[in-house]
């Protein structure tokens, strides 16, 4: 999953249940209501919390100018 493909404020529901626990995403969503929601149903069927709503913020290194900031030089 990327996040550089993901618009900013997108609520997101994920699972960490690959085999090398990386973030699988799962379902977007308008919002945290409707993510919840469905963390809360897949919960439910699993045996621990393993899915997690989650919203997409923008990566702090773009912020302070790093080399994804829309400031930096090509």
């Amino acid at each position: 999953m990327s996040s550089e493909t993901l618009p900013c404020g997108t609520w997101l529901v994920i699972a960490h249940n690959g085999p090398d626990r990386r973030p699988v995403l799962i379902s977007r969503h308008a919002n945290c209501r409707e993510a919840e929601a469905e963390r809360d149903r897949r919960n439910r069927g699993a045996g621990e919390f393993q899915f997690q709503a989650c919203m997409v913020l923008e990566p702090i290194a773009q912020r302070m100018g790093g080399r994804q900031s829309p400031a930096a030089q090509p």
